[in-house]
């Protein structure tokens, strides 16, 4: 009900050339990954949650006493300074586990935190009219390994720590990390749900 709540306000914005609210988008994509997570693990006898507040993961999947912390990430197709791109947000959060974790930010200076509030990405790109959808899963770990590639140096969006893009058509190659290139050839690697549990 919400999906279809949520597509006709597009449709109705879309008529009064206005676009959907990013966080309109980002709960539309929460609610996908949540349902194919329903449909995928529910069988396997985990019970899937929406999680909520700052330092949380936004869903989880639990099974006797395991806990695992996804992270879902919503993007529309845009024209940003690396071209057209798929681009998604992450950002280090603070943890009272990891408590001296610094990170040096290129503008906001020393910043606190790290990764561990998630187990695992899932980045959820929307075509034009959310009709088609694409999943892709990535480990804490993946994220841990490239982080130096996946550093924000954008001016245009300083306030975040990471972002990872799927460049769908190159504009300007100084803007495209090592990593992201490797995700142009082999994004398809990263389709497979059953990482998860």
């Amino acid at each position: 009900m919400l999906l279809k709540d949520i597509l006709e306000l597009k449709r109705d914005l879309e008529n009064q050339n206005l676009k959907l609210a990013p966080g309109l988008a980002g709960l539309y994509g929460e609610i996908l990954v949540y349902k194919k997570l329903k449909e995928k693990f529910s069988k396997k006898g985990y019970t899937i949650e929406f999680d909520s507040g700052h330092s949380r993961a936004d869903i989880s999947l639990k099974k006797d006493n395991k806990e695992i912390k996804i992270e879902v990430k919503t993007s529309r197709l845009k024209d940003e300074a690396p071209g057209a791109v798929f681009g998604f947000a992450i950002n280090i959060k603070k943890c009272e586990e990891h408590r001296n974790t610094v990170f040096i930010h290129p503008t906001r200076g020393k910043l606190l935190g790290d990764f561990c509030y998630f187990d695992f990405i899932i980045l959820v790109c929307l075509d034009d009219y959310f009709k088609n959808s694409e999943f892709y899963i990535f480990s804490r770990k993946i994220i841990e390994d490239n982080e130096k590639s996946l550093r924000n140096t954008s001016r245009q969006f300083s306030s975040l720590t990471h972002r990872i893009i799927f460049v769908e058509e190159s504009k300007n190659k100084e803007e495209i990390t090592q990593f992201d290139r490797y995700l142009m050839k082999n994004k398809s690697k990263f389709r497979n749900w059953e990482i998860i549990g």
